[in-house]
């Protein structure tokens, strides 16, 4: 009976490890394998799909967008840029809404 139980154990443990390695390496294959961890959405999506932030600016490139969201940041305001179907959209929080606006109307 022990040596049965002696046998077993490592067979369990070797398939179990197996089984690990073949989920491990489905989760985190290329997405066109269909993984778990790299799904991206690269297409642009539409101005108010972004929850509670708030547009602020669109503009057509992304370095003019980053721009922007560098020196919102340097006056303390918090804020991202997203791609949209309309170009680059700088979004900030509705607190910071005003200020954002005005700072960005002004430069």
């Amino acid at each position: 009976m022990f040596a049965e139980h002696y046998f077993l154990f490592p067979l369990v443990a070797i398939a179990l490890i197996g089984g690990m390695v073949l989920l491990t390496r489905w989760a985190f294959s290329k997405a066109k394998g269909g993984s778990l961890v790299r799904r991206t959405d690269y297409t642009p999506a539409e101005k108010d799909t972004f929850g509670l932030l708030v547009d602020v600016s669109t503009l057509r490139t992304y370095n003019e967008a980053r721009v922007k969201v560098s020196m919102l940041k340097d006056l303390g305001i918090k804020a991202t840029a997203a791609r949209t179907k309309d170009g680059w959209s700088v979004y900030v929080w509705p607190a910071d809404e005003a200020a954002a606006r005005g700072f960005l109307d002004a430069s």
